[in-house]
């Protein structure tokens, strides 16, 4: 499992990079690769222990092709580029409560399949 800075992804109404409309119900994160759209991860708050299930639905945050972080374990370009949250996935709604996230603080996450 990588660490990275999470942050709540918000734009709830809004349309994800897979066209999905962004709701409420559906546990969902934005890694920034096109190519983990559709994939599953494991996802946990290291501060509580709450690990759940969440789809790669949408592509962000700050960059769409950091395959080497998301594919092959590199620290995430966010971290080290002027101007950016450094946060290295994006939570949306359904999956920051149930992580029970308070802030934009450190997750750990992996591919399931």
């Amino acid at each position: 499992m990588i660490t990275v800075k999470s942050t709540r992804e918000g734009l709830v109404g809004g349309t994800t990079a897979s066209g999905w409309v962004i709701d409420t119900q559906i546990p969902f994160v934005a890694l920034p690769s096109t190519r983990a759209l559709w994939r599953l991860i494991r996802i946990r708050n290291p501060l509580n222990g709450i690990a759940r299930f969440a789809f790669v639905l949408d592509v962000g945050p700050w960059n769409t092709h950091d395959d080497a972080y998301v594919f092959g374990g590199a620290r995430p370009l966010s971290e080290s580029q002027p101007g950016t949250n450094r946060s290295g996935i994006d939570l949306g709604e359904k999956i920051w409560q149930q992580l029970r996230m308070t802030g934009n603080t450190d997750v750990t996450w992996e591919f399931v399949n």
